[in-house]
């Protein structure tokens, strides 16, 4: 039986994996740069969207209000929470730890 950090650990990589395979991929540098696990200062994983690499993440999730899109719509647009709310299906049978470690490697594979 994991340990409830174990089942955490579990649970940030799978959101990592979906919200890359889910993210705009124009260029591909947010998907394969700009979606990481991190760690808080208590050593909880947590989704960095963004970041350094990817400082535009923002624009691919968010309305477009800019003058410079003269009324478009961003055909991205909540693509994070939509992600994060198809993920929590899973994400929850991961936390409830009823999931065993080979169901879990073979979603994290690609095979479920």
């Amino acid at each position: 039986m994991l340990t409830y950090r174990e089942r955490l650990e579990q649970a940030a990589d799978y959101l990592v994996l979906w919200l890359q395979l889910r993210a705009p991929k124009e260029t591909w540098n947010l998907a394969l740069n700009g979606i990481k696990k991190a760690y808080d200062e208590f050593g909880n994983p947590q989704i960095v969207i963004g970041g350094e690499l990817a400082p535009y993440a923002v624009y691919t999730n968010e309305p477009w209000i800019s003058p410079k899109w003269n009324g478009a719509v961003n055909p991205n647009q909540g693509w994070i929470q939509s992600a994060c709310q198809d993920a929590v299906p899973v994400l929850t049978v991961i936390m409830s730890g009823v999931m065993t470690v080979d169901e879990y490697t073979l979603i994290m594979n690609g095979v479920l």
